[in-house]
């Protein structure tokens, strides 16, 4: 190979790699339609986490369901308490979350802004509520996979060292018992 043709061969494959490598890393970054799940796996303890800390989200006197673990209690409660129903339900309401964001916002739920994020969490609480007059009203209906999450969250955040110590008043050695006790305004209630 001449000297020539040799600096001209190198010369395009430098333009081309400089015009394509951007393209590549761009192409890279936006985002898949995501994978349907069979089942739950540890790595779906951070969108638990997500979900859980939309539901109850951190404030400045409490930390909120991320600071309790709430994928990690999830997750427990899926491979070792379940029934093979919910474990379902939960799978589907998962996939289902994964899609919705995708859809609506091109991008993943752990991903979203915290406003997007109550938005989609704010439409399952809705279909649920509106899933749980079905029910009381006869009608048959399937169950709805966000009382499952926001039943585990609540569960486990309340259950959880966080939840005992810093979101209520804990008082490890009670008193007597007193059947009414008035709260006052802005008091946590009693662990």
């Amino acid at each position: 190979m001449k000297r020539k043709d040799f600096l001209r061969l190198s010369g395009s494959l430098a333009i081309g790699s400089v015009t394509t490598a951007p393209v590549l890393l761009n192409s890279s970054c936006t985002p898949r339609p995501p994978e349907l799940r069979t089942e739950m796996t540890e790595k779906d303890i951070a969108l638990l986490n997500d979900i859980g800390e939309t539901i109850l989200p951190s404030t400045e006197d409490v930390p909120g369901a991320k600071a309790a673990k709430i994928g990690d209690y999830i997750f427990m409660m899926y491979s070792d308490m379940m029934k093979e129903d919910d474990k379902l339900l939960l799978v589907d309401g998962l996939n289902r979350i994964d899609t919705d964001s995708y859809e609506l916002f091109k991008n993943d739920f752990v991903n979203l802004e915290k406003d997007k994020k109550e938005f989609l969490v704010q439409g399952y609480q809705n279909e649920a509520l509106v899933t749980g007059q079905q029910k009381s009203a006869g009608l048959k209906t399937e169950d709805h996979f966000f009382n499952l999450i926001k039943g585990l969250t609540l569960s486990g955040y309340f259950s959880s060292e966080v939840g005992m110590t810093q979101a209520r008043v804990y008082v490890p050695i009670p008193g007597k018992f007193i059947g009414c006790v008035p709260l006052k305004d802005g008091q946590k209630p009693w662990a």
